[in-house]
């Protein structure tokens, strides 16, 4: 965490007091505190060709809080938010703006879609369903506690996690609950959830007590709970274990990180241990073809091999950046930091191949890919398409620079 970034969480939440109270069931912090200063960049040596296309505004952005808010894409069209409830649609080629809504509230999450439909979610504890032909709402629910994640809908239904740590799943046609759930969440918790992974008739999330756990999708019914860290320690601080960040589920296994904790690969059918890797992460991971990719919580890269989990390669020259997590986009991977900068890095190795600077503000969502193409939100509302190029050799692509070779060390 930048000292930036603590400046901020301390006005807004007193973190000095606070720290030290027992409340129950409040999420201090958007990232766990870090008084270390990040790792200033150095230059590279660019080997990527990486085009901006176009670059727009979408309202006020974040508004000043610590909010992950994310577009989506589908057909062509960019549909985001901005935390005043602002909800608008672009054109994904040239960025153009086709329409723009007020939804009435103030977000915390969104936008996720599917089945004709936007969903976004407030600060007041409503998720909202919003017509992609008429633009207009076609139901809100309360739920009880802020919308902090919303599933990509599936099967007739769309699954959320509200900040209390319960799950929900509505009927996309009209609103209604069909099931909750949820784990009782310590006293102290990473602000933010693990968006639901709908996978069959399945679902699975993570939660603030280091569990990832299955639930049946037409009822809710418990399938499995598998403990990803155990609290340690003598403060809740130290205890903080939180399951918060990006899982994942490939071809029947589900793969998750916690903080304090470690990276797992699970069956999804009955919650199986595979694979472990000692690992501190908030952000989470994703899953490409022969490896996992990993944030931790330091903001070193890591790469893990997909069947072991054993540590293929590192690089840390991003520490402390409050780097999100890494996303694959060509071949290659990206992730955003504090200070509004894309970088590109080798999939082979973690060295640098490209870095573009977009604003000043925070990339703290990960970005959407689509094909050779890159969506990006930051916090201050700046909406921008990236596309990557093809390298002029071989050995541009394999890249050799910024690679911090086979670490198995623990990063916390």
């Amino acid at each position: 965490m930048t000292m930036q970034g603590i400046v901020r969480q301390a006005a807004i939440v007193g973190l000095a007091m606070f720290a030290t109270l027992g409340l129950g069931g409040c999420s201090l912090f958007e990232k766990p505190v870090n008084t270390r200063p990040p790792e200033p960049l150095k230059p590279i040596k660019s080997s990527l060709p990486v085009k901006q296309v176009w670059e727009t505004s979408i309202g006020n952005g974040n508004h000043g809080y610590l909010l992950r808010l994310r577009p989506w894409l589908h057909e062509g069209v960019l549909y985001a938010a901005d935390q005043a409830g602002r909800l608008s649609a672009f054109k994904a080629d040239n960025g153009n703006q086709l329409w723009s809504v007020k939804v009435g509230l103030r977000l915390t999450a969104g936008v996720s879609g599917g089945e004709d439909m936007l969903f976004v979610g407030g600060q007041n504890g409503k998720l909202i369903a919003v017509s992609i032909k008429t633009h207009g709402v076609l139901w809100q629910t309360q739920l009880g506690s802020e919308v902090m994640a919303i599933s990509k809908p599936a099967q007739g239904e769309v699954v959320v996690h509200t900040n209390a740590g319960k799950l929900v799943a509505l009927d996309v046609s009209t609103g209604n609950v069909i099931w909750n759930q949820g784990i009782e969440s310590p006293n102290l918790i990473v602000r933010g959830k693990t968006t639901p992974v709908i996978s069959g008739n399945t679902v699975v999330t993570g939660f603030s007590t280091g569990q990832i756990a299955a639930f049946s999708l037409s009822d809710g019914t418990p399938l499995w709970q598998l403990r990803v860290a155990e609290p340690r320690g003598a403060s809740e601080l130290q205890r903080m274990v939180d399951v918060s960040g990006r899982i994942d589920v490939i071809d029947g296994v589900v793969f998750a990180a916690s903080y304090h904790g470690r990276v797992v690969a699970a069956t999804l059918g009955k919650g199986q241990l595979l694979w472990s890797h000692p690992m501190s992460s908030y952000v989470g991971l994703t899953v490409g073809d022969k490896a996992v990719y990993v944030t931790d919580s330091h903001s070193a890269v890591w790469a893990l091999d997909l069947a072991t989990g054993a540590s293929l390669w590192k690089q840390s020259a991003l520490r402390f950046r409050e780097a999100t997590v890494p996303v694959i986009v060509g071949g290659y991977l990206v992730v955003g930091d504090y200070q509004g900068y894309l970088h590109f890095l080798s999939i082979k190795d973690g060295a640098f191949v490209a870095r573009k600077h977009l604003t000043d503000a925070a990339i703290d969502a990960p970005p959407v890919v689509r094909g050779d193409n890159l969506y990006v939100q930051a916090a201050d509302g700046t909406l921008a398409m990236y596309r990557i190029g093809k390298p002029s050799t071989k050995a541009d692509q394999a890249g050799h620079s910024g690679s911090q070779g086979h670490s198995a060390i623990s990063p916390f």
